[in-house]
């Protein structure tokens, strides 16, 4: 079929369905219901038996009596109307004659004369809603314009995938409850304020023996709003190097409880109360040394395994005059070359003495022949009861890259092993194969540390307006190393506060 014949036989159809909806008041709303569109009604065989009686009735009225005899059937105004366009519809001039005829033109050609302007112009249709057109064919095709050409033409489409009505909303929902959750986790895992942070108590209610100590330690969370979980680090935990310490975490679904901690070891215990992951609150806990007793245990790794020995009740590793423990006491299976074994020698007790003002004098060995390693590291320690300490730790000659000095918040030793002030601390690499007599002194922001009576090194310190009380001094040897005396006195004046020669 031409293009041009295409043209007039839509012009034809569309005047047809035009004609009938005009006329549907009239002729079929009483019998069909008011009209919406075809595909909507209930009985199309009636109507079109109907129609088709209609259509007889024009005929028979024609001056043309030779159009009724070329009347259509049913099937053909079936197709004619509802599968044009997706169907090929071939439609035999003597059928066009008679639709030409019921629209009130004399025939086909006068139908053709009439509308000849559809030639000089495009045709454009346009329905606001396709889906209510009462083209019911129109709702499967898609207009598309000829380059050039004053015309246009039909593409069969596949209909669009419609949602049901209820995915929307469903979806809608669903994002609205994530967006609620996240609201709420983003806000439950926000810091809080020092104002929220007040009324929370954390503390140690209990203490039970020297050491071994139990602790009963409490918290109350309850009068925060936003609580998801508790955790308590207790300032214990299990070493996996020489290096690296990993603390345990007793967690907790109770806003308010009491929880039990056992202390085998002297010294001073940072306790922190966590809450959403964030720490709140931070107290200390000092388990005290019997009065003026030091005490020795060993350490490290070995197998991939850590291992503390128990601090003895009956021997106190003194002899002749000189703290050593034993390297015949600590295991002796190494393995790696960062698995050595460490031997602590602690005292802690309130010293009366702010750290800031403390002078610190020893006489330390740490030999090879007598349980001395690697580097033979020997490492001086000075701590108050909140943990602000006063550190140097030396080495042998050729190691002195892993010398290191720390007081306050100030950090002394070179830049390439870890942040810190760039300092030269080759002059704390000696020989610990013999006696050697360190003093760290630390007076006002002051610091200054003299090895066998020489000044090696001096410089000043942050972080002194956080000090306290010196609380506990240890001396930590890699292998098993000896103090022969230890002293301690007022930077200020000299006075005397502790002194041992372990006689």
């Amino acid at each position: 079929m031409l293009l041009k014949d295409k043209i007039y036989l839509h012009e034809l159809r569309e005047q047809f369905l035009q004609q009938i909806v005009n006329e549907w008041p009239s002729k079929w709303q009483k019998e069909f219901e008011e009209f919406s569109s075809f595909e909507a009604l209930k009985s199309k065989n009636a109507f079109l038996e109907t129609l088709l009686a209609d259509i007889e009735e024009v005929l028979h009225q024609h001056p043309n009596g030779e159009s009724k005899n070329e009347l259509f059937s049913k099937d053909f105004l079936r197709r004619f109307i509802f599968e044009y366009g997706t169907k090929e519809v071939r439609i035999q001039t003597r059928f066009r004659n008679v639709i030409a005829v019921y629209l009130g033109y004399a025939d086909w050609a006068d139908f053709q004369q009439k509308n000849n302007e559809i030639d000089r112009q495009n045709i454009h249709i346009n329905y606001v809603n396709i889906e209510e057109s009462f083209l019911p064919a129109l709702r499967k095709t898609q207009i598309i314009p000829l380059s050039d050409s004053p015309y246009t033409t039909f593409k069969v489409i596949k209909p669009k995938f419609t949602l049901p009505r209820f995915v929307p909303i469903f979806l809608g929902i669903l994002a609205v409850s994530v967006l609620v959750y996240l609201s709420f986790n983003w806000w439950q895992s926000q810091p809080f304020s020092s104002e929220e942070v007040k009324g929370v108590q954390f503390n140690v209610i209990k203490t039970v023996g020297k050491y071994p100590q139990s602790v009963r330690i409490m918290y109350d969370v309850q009068s925060l709003k936003r609580v998801r979980d508790v955790e308590l680090i207790l300032g214990v935990g299990r070493i996996v190097s020489a290096n690296n310490y990993v603390s345990y975490i007793t967690s907790s679904a109770k806003p308010c409880d009491t929880v039990s901690q056992t202390y085998f070891y002297p010294g001073v215990y940072r306790l922190n109360l966590l809450v959403n992951k964030h720490n709140i609150k931070t107290d200390y806990h000092t388990v005290f040394s019997y009065p003026n007793q030091w005490a020795a245990w060993g350490f490290g790794v070995a197998y991939e395994k850590n291992w503390t020995t128990n601090i003895s009740t009956v021997k106190t590793y003194i002899n002749d005059g000189v703290l050593h423990l034993d390297p015949r006491e600590l295991p002796n299976e190494i393995k790696g070359e960062d698995d050595y074994r460490h031997s602590v020698y602690a005292l802690t007790q309130d010293f009366g003495l702010r750290l800031d003002s403390v002078t610190l004098e020893a006489r330390l060995k740490n030999p090879e022949n007598e349980g001395g390693e690697s580097c033979f590291n020997t490492d001086i320690l000075l701590t108050d009861k909140h943990l602000n300490i006063a550190e140097s730790e030396f080495t042998m000659k050729g190691c002195s890259d892993y010398a290191k000095l720390i007081v306050g918040k100030t950090i002394f030793r070179k830049g390439n092993l870890q942040q810190g002030k760039n300092v030269d601390l080759d002059n704390f690499g000696i020989n610990h194969n013999e006696w050697n007599t360190f003093k760290l002194q630390l007076r006002g922001k002051q610091v200054e540390v003299f090895v066998n009576g020489i000044s090696v090194f001096q410089g000043e310190y942050e972080g002194r307006e956080n000090f306290f009380n010196l609380t506990d001094i240890r001396f930590t040897f890699k292998g098993t190393g000896s103090v022969d005396w230890v002293k301690v006195s007022n930077s200020y004046t000299g006075k005397v506060v502790y002194q041992t020669d372990f006689d």
